[in-house]
């Protein structure tokens, strides 16, 4: 028997070192308050992060703006005749705009009984982003359309309003549009907007001029840390990635890594916000965000501290496991279930799992990341990953389940219904 156990023993050594496309790269974790960090002896090497670099994301996004940040949209509606109007969005950036926020804004205008039948002209400005299926699988991975410069990010923008925001509102789009409304408190129209629209075209925030026949309305997102959930549920690259555009890129990334987190490249090494391989803008093969162990273990527990400052916590920004049922931990189930937050990660060289758990000893901070060589591997890679996490449990006293109701992030909420803030009254139009 002995013998057997020690020819399996080598058998399994031989092929893990020889043949193992999957092993561990790096794991480490912390028991809150402890302060004290423990992991094996990489946990201070740099390793691919995939999409656990949105929590680093999520982390810049609340600490530059805020948790409670709206992006602001401004739809400056001027009359032309009875019926027929010109509309200018002056953009906010907004990383969620697309069909569910651009039905949204059509809906809203057509509750203000202006008429609106004819749209002469739709311009917009250069802080205007759509993405018009922003909320699909197309979007949400792989790569993200990344503009070199103004004229190819206006021209992605005119192709996204002429394809989707001016095209009828489909049926089903529309149904799904007022019901998630009305989960909401909104009510929006049962008959669907029926605007033509004729031409479509940029025009630079500076050259938009009011007239006196113009009304402006306001739109704003929903608070940033639900656009977070939403995005870390889903794993949207879209998101992540224009958050970390907007907020300066990698310069700005590398400055607030120095001044606020006292960390540097050789820590954590950043080329887009979503973790996804940059090398379809740097040309480098296999530009994948990097980071140590360790800095993602404090990366997590200041993104921890930074939400109780403003009432929050990582549930708000992060998936539960076994209960967020959209996220990429919804089906984490047995002893995870409702007793884990986390971020998942895959790239072609790495699968990650990072987050918090809840056990008999307290809650502590993991870090996963492990090496894979390829997509065929995977199931193996999670499995792995899911062994390590039941594995803390069992060390710890076992789960320490906590309530927690599913969150529907959406785009929007209550208070994004379009506010008049300039113009004529209602009775003008």
């Amino acid at each position: 028997m002995r013998l057997q156990l020690a020819l399996m023993a080598l058998i399994v050594t031989f092929t893990t070192s020889a043949y193992a496309k999957v092993y561990l790269n790096s794991s480490c974790t912390m028991k809150a308050n402890s302060g004290k960090i423990e992991g094996n002896d990489a946990k201070n090497d740099k390793f691919p992060l995939a999409s656990i670099s949105k929590i680093v994301t999520s982390l810049w996004a609340i600490e530059t703006l805020g948790a409670n940040y709206r992006f602001t949209t401004r739809i400056h509606v001027t009359k032309k005749s009875v019926g027929t109007y010109d509309i200018h969005f002056e953009g906010g950036q907004d990383p969620m705009f697309g069909r569910s926020v651009g039905y949204f804004i059509l809906a809203q205008l057509a509750m203000r009984e202006m008429g609106i039948k004819q749209v002469d002209t739709l311009s917009f400005d250069q802080n205007v982003l759509m993405e018009w299926n922003v909320e699909e699988p197309s979007s949400i991975a792989g790569d993200t359309k990344y503009y070199p410069d103004l004229p190819s990010q206006v021209a992605h923008v005119q192709h996204e309003l002429q394809n989707g925001f001016m095209t009828p509102i489909a049926d089903n789009s529309y149904r799904y549009l007022r019901k998630i409304s009305k989960d909401i408190g909104i009510k929006l129209p049962e008959t669907k907007p029926n605007i033509k629209f004729g031409t479509v075209g940029y025009l630079p925030k500076e050259e938009f001029k009011k007239t006196a026949n113009t009304a402006t309305f306001i739109y704003k997102s929903a608070p940033l840390y639900k656009i977070l959930k939403s995005m870390n549920n889903k794993s949207n690259n879209y998101v992540a990635d224009h958050l970390y555009w907007n907020l300066g890129d990698t310069p700005a990334f590398n400055q607030y890594l120095q001044n606020a987190l006292k960390m540097d490249n050789r820590d954590l090494e950043f080329n887009l916000g979503s973790g996804n391989n940059a090398d379809y803008i740097s040309k480098k093969k296999y530009d994948y965000n990097e980071g140590t162990c360790t800095a993602m273990i404090k990366v997590l527990v200041r993104l921890n501290e930074v939400l109780a400052n403003q009432g929050l916590s990582l549930t708000d920004v992060m998936a539960v496991a076994g209960k967020d049922s959209e996220s990429t931990v919804g089906r984490f189930g047995g002893v995870m279930d409702s007793a884990m937050v986390g971020k998942t990660g895959t790239v072609d060289k790495a699968k990650t799992l990072a987050g918090t758990v809840s056990t008999g000893n307290g809650t502590i901070y993991f870090v996963i990341l492990m090496h894979k060589d390829s997509s065929g591997e995977n199931g193996s890679a999670a499995n792995s990953i899911k062994e390590r996490i039941r594995n803390l449990f069992g060390i710890n006293n076992g789960a320490k389940k906590f309530d927690y109701n599913e969150i529907t992030a959406l785009p929007f909420d209550k208070e994004s219904a379009l506010v008049l803030e300039y113009g004529l009254t209602l009775e003008s139009f």
